[in-house]
């Protein structure tokens, strides 16, 4: 079964499902809202790509497009879906949309004190799961620290740092840490 996409503008079908699902799926230090998204894919370099099987919307991904990369800067699959491959499926679309570009992801690092640390824990190992490799790179960024992931061995910092530049949101100023 093939996952399907489609561009998402504030005129979408699936509106009032990406807002539900956005407020749901997101902790409010990480919640951009799909207006801001929808403006930012407008403008940018970036693809805000409804996530659909057999016309039925499972999901929604955020993908910024920069040099050789492909930055999955937002992936977020309905609950009534979740734990049915939808996620695997998205990262594969990912991955077929820009076979040229290097796929890099970001997700909070581990903690044991966070509220969600069991969620990260599942969220890490779904991305080596998926292919993607620890870089080495950490972030943080709206309060929260991340962890840089990327499919390709020849991950360049120097490059994902640059494109991070490129993201317009306010008071996003990412500094960056080796751990």
């Amino acid at each position: 079964m093939k996952l399907n996409t489609e561009k998402i503008t504030k005129e979408s079908r699936y509106w009032q499902q990406i807002n539900s699902l956005a407020k749901e799926a997101f902790p409010p230090e990480e919640y951009l809202a799909p207006d801001k998204l929808v403006e930012m894919s407008e403008a940018e370099n970036f693809d805000f790509l409804a996530l659909t099987d057999g016309g039925d919307f499972v999901g929604f991904m955020v993908v910024q497009i920069y040099k050789n990369l492909a930055y999955l800067f937002f992936l977020a699959i309905d609950s009534a879906c979740r734990a049915r491959g939808y996620g695997s499926r998205a990262i594969k679309t990912l991955r077929t949309l820009y076979p040229d570009k290097k796929q890099v992801v970001d997700f909070e690092m581990l903690e044991e004190a966070a509220p969600n640390n069991i969620q990260r824990i599942k969220r890490r190992k779904f991305y080596l799961k998926n292919g993607y490799k620890e870089t080495g790179l950490f972030l943080s960024y709206l309060g929260v620290d991340y962890e840089v992931f990327c499919m390709s061995e020849d991950f360049d910092p120097k490059e994902f740092k640059e494109m991070m530049k490129e993201i317009r949101v306010e008071g996003f100023e990412p500094k960056y840490f080796c751990k």
